[in-house]
Order: C-alpha cells, then sequence, then structure tokens
C-alpha cells in the first residue's frame, strides 16, 4: 500500500537484476515520486528516450506506446519504459503519478519456472495463492538477494474487509459510479471496482480497474 492508496495494495517500484543481467540492476518508480536507474544512476530522463547496454543483451525504450495493462487509465498520457531483456524477457513498465502498472513477457525456460504469478505449465490449478505459498516462489527473497536497500515491512495487515462491509447506500454510488466510468464493466470487473471506490475512493473507479480482457 502507498500513502495514495488508501491503504490498498499498489506497485511503487520496479527492479530487475540478477546473474542474468551480469549482476547489474534496473529499478523503475512512479512519475512524481520515482525515477528510472541502471546501478544506481539515472537513465532515460528525457522523454522520449532510449538505452543500451549489447554486452548485457539489455535495451530499453521509453516512450508512450503500448497497450496498457489497465485500459481504464487510456485517458492519461502514457509514460512506458519497454525492457527487452536476456532469456527473451521483455517487460512493460507503465508509469503513472504514484504507482506503476507492470506486464512480464516471456517464454516457457527448460527444466520449468515459477513465481508469484504461477509456473508456466498451463495448469491454473496449481497456481492457486496457496499452491504458489507452499512452493518457493512463495517464500520470501533472502536478504542477501534483495534488490532493494530495504526489504518491505510485511505482516498481517489491516482488518480484513470484504464488499459486504461496505455500507448499501455506499456500495449503490460505487455501482453508479463504476457504471459512469466503465459501462461495459461486469462479473469480477465490476465487483472490483465497486470495492475500490467503497474502501478507496472514486478517483479509482477510472484508474485501477483491472481490463477483462487481461484478466
Amino acid at each position: 500500500a502507498t500513502p495514495f492508496t488508501n491503504g490498498l495494495a499498489a506497485t511503487h517500484q520496479i527492479a530487475v537484476g540478477g546473474a542474468f543481467l551480469s549482476d547489474h540492476k534496473i529499478v523503475v518508480g512512479p512519475m512524481e515520486n520515482g525515477q528510472i536507474t541502471m546501478d544506481g544512476n539515472p537513465i532515460l530522463t528525457s522523454f522520449p528516450s532510449s538505452y543500451a547496454e549489447p554486452a548485457w543483451g539489455v535495451t530499453l525504450n521509453y516512450n508512450g506506446e503500448g497497450k496498457l495493462v489497465d485500459n481504464a487509465q487510456g485517458h492519461l498520457e502514457k509514460h512506458i519504459v519497454h525492457m527487452d531483456l536476456p532469456l527473451g524477457i521483455h517487460l512493460q513498465v507503465m508509469r503513472w503519478a504514484n504507482h506503476l502498472n507492470v506486464r512480464i513477457s516471456m517464454t516457457p525456460r527448460e527444466g520449468g519456472q515459477d513465481g508469484s504469478c504461477g509456473n508456466f505449465n498451463g495448469n491454473v490449478a496449481d497456481d492457486s495463492t496457496a499452491a504458489i505459498k507452499s512452493r518457493i516462489a512463495g517464500q520470501r527473497v533472502a536478504p542477501s538477494d534483495l534488490l532493494f536497500n530495504v526489504p518491505a515491512q510485511v505482516g498481517p495487515g489491516g482488518q480484513h474487509v470484504t464488499i459486504a462491509d461496505c455500507a448499501q447506500a455506499k456500495r449503490d454510488h460505487a455501482m453508479e459510479v463504476c457504471k459512469a466510468q466503465q459501462p461495459a464493466a461486469e462479473g469480477k470487473l465490476l465487483e472490483s471496482c465497486i470495492f475500490d471506490v467503497c474502501f478507496a475512493g472514486e478517483q479509482y473507479a477510472g484508474e485501477d480497474g483491472l481490463a477483462e480482457s487481461e484478466a
């Protein structure tokens, strides 16, 4: 969560590094309180711009092109960092004022792979939260492997709430706001929008609804 999301989770910064980048590190933060760095040095400081390190297999392009993860933000100016990295990995990092959206594209690795989004084996049944947590992908990163300077403080968090905890009048209002901002929304997309408006504010009706085409 960030001070700008009223306690709801959001991606504030992403770091990419490790052996596959020859132990170099790329960090991308949001527009208003973050920057783009390579090994701690600012890069892509103008818009649009590009950066390349052929010896490391790294090409970065910073522009307004690309398909958004969150189509509800299509009315906002796009600032997208495109990363072409070794092993056929491609990242698109969409920078907004105080948070990020990220799309990761890659091919299946020989011998398999695993991560917080699943293991890419084509079986959705073993990609539940419980299944991922039971594997190494659900474990905390060791301090020696951290790409950020300070580990995130993770705990039980605040009180768990559901849409049932939103007063009916407020829920009805949230429904109206979501329908006005996303007329085609239905099912889980609409439910997510109503939840965000109920507990975070009306601004999230147009900013944080996950498009069904990307769900």
